[in-house]
């Protein structure tokens, strides 16, 4: 009777083994499929609209905000007081030749992935989607040459054209934008709880640039496109670095994001 009941035991664990084995690389396609279905979404949305924008809504909107957005620059000001601190921590050395945020982020991946914490990922997420997209976005600012739009609404500029052949310009995208959407759309994707405040908070830094007047309704919208590319990519290219028999499958985020 022991015997029957050890050898039970023995193909139960094997069993699970082998569940284990099998449902991890279903997970990991399972989530690779999210995150390239929630990219291909995105760009549908984004591209369009920041098209749009720079054809259709840019100069009437900046219009608008200049004659109008005076009563609101003083709140947009406190906004971009909190996000620029937050920014020169980011960036803070602390003469180590690599800000001190950066290696914080790096550690807590480590830590996180030996102590097998399923979303030990999102450090390391965090910090290459927010380095990507501020490197990435200011190649953009210099590859585009597009004026801001004080530059036109003072007529220092005839247009808000991209590629100026005189002057040297960095409108589009909004680098502001694009690192606080970088820093936290990787953590709002993973973490419903908190996802509301933190698109609200790359909300209010993209709606703050533009009415402070230093950037085109586009130049933010394309922002976010970007972070999202890179939160996409880089997502699915760091799955496979989750401990193993900790994966669960894709984000809990809404059907419609």
């Amino acid at each position: 009777m022991s015997n029957s009941c050890g050898n039970e035991a023995v193909e139960v664990l094997r069993s699970a083994q082998d569940d284990s084995s099998e449902s991890r690389p279903s997970s990991i396609a399972v989530t690779i499929y999210f995150y390239f279905r929630l990219l291909l979404k995105g760009l549908v949305v984004l591209v369009p609209l920041t098209l749009l924008c720079i054809f259709v809504v840019d100069e009437p909107l900046a219009r608008l905000v200049h004659e109008h957005g005076a009563p609101l620059q003083p709140f947009f000001d406190a906004v971009m007081t909190i996000a620029d601190g937050i920014g020169d921590f980011m960036r803070e050395s602390a003469g180590l030749g690599v800000p001190l945020p950066w290696l914080l982020l790096l550690v807590l991946f480590g830590v996180a992935r030996f102590r097998r914490w399923p979303h030990c990922t999102i450090w390391l997420v965090v910090l290459l989607t927010m380095v990507g997209s501020e490197v990435v976005g200011n190649w953009l600012k210099l590859y585009f040459n597009r004026p801001r739009p004080l530059a036109i609404l003072t007529y220092q500029m005839p247009n808000a054209d991209f590629w100026q052949p005189v002057g040297r310009f960095d409108a589009f995208p909004s680098g502001h934008t694009a690192w606080v959407a970088g820093l936290l759309l990787p953590l709002a994707l993973r973490f419903p709880k908190v996802r509301p405040w933190l698109l609200a908070c790359i909300g209010l830094v993209a709606m703050g640039r533009v009415g402070l007047e230093v950037h085109w309704l586009s130049d933010v919208v394309a922002s976010v496109c970007l972070a999202l590319v890179l939160t996409c990519g880089i997502e699915m290219a760091t799955w496979w670095l989750r401990p193993k028999g900790t994966f669960s499958g894709a984000p809990s985020v809404p059907a419609a994001a």
